[in-house]
């Protein structure tokens, strides 16, 4: 019962401390948008950039703790996206994106605990395979 607790709040402190931030969340949305650009028509480019600078204005997030969710909303196009683990998942809608991230978080704490179990407690070996 303790190990349990221990492995919980172990899973728990390396997911809070690896949930994304608002600024790296643009970093990988702006890297997502110029690799599109690259085989773009001039149109659709001028269309991209303009996204590009819309998203920093305004992206919405919402802080989880554990995990984030991120959602943009540009000329009826909206895209909303799980930040954990320091990587970002696009999903389509919020309720979808909420269950998936209670899911994901939920596979997480399971595959960190089984690693724990194993005799492993490397933070980078927990992060790197609980969030494949």
């Amino acid at each position: 019962m303790f190990k349990l607790t221990v492995l919980s709040m172990l899973s728990f402190i390396v997911l809070f401390l690896t949930n994304p931030t608002q600024e790296e969340f643009l970093n990988f949305y702006n890297q997502k948008i110029n690799e599109s650009k690259k085989e773009e028509t001039l149109t659709k480019k001028i269309f991209l950039e303009s996204k590009k600078i819309f998203t920093q204005i305004k992206v919405e997030r919402k802080d989880r703790y554990v995990y984030s969710v991120y959602t943009v909303d540009f000329s009826g196009e909206r895209e909303v996206y799980i930040g954990i683990f320091k990587k970002f998942f696009l999903k389509e809608k919020v309720e979808s994106a909420e269950d998936g991230a209670i899911k994901t978080y939920n596979k997480i704490i399971h595959t960190a605990g089984t690693i724990l179990e194993n005799g492993s407690y490397k933070v980078e070996e927990i992060v790197e395979n609980a969030s494949k």
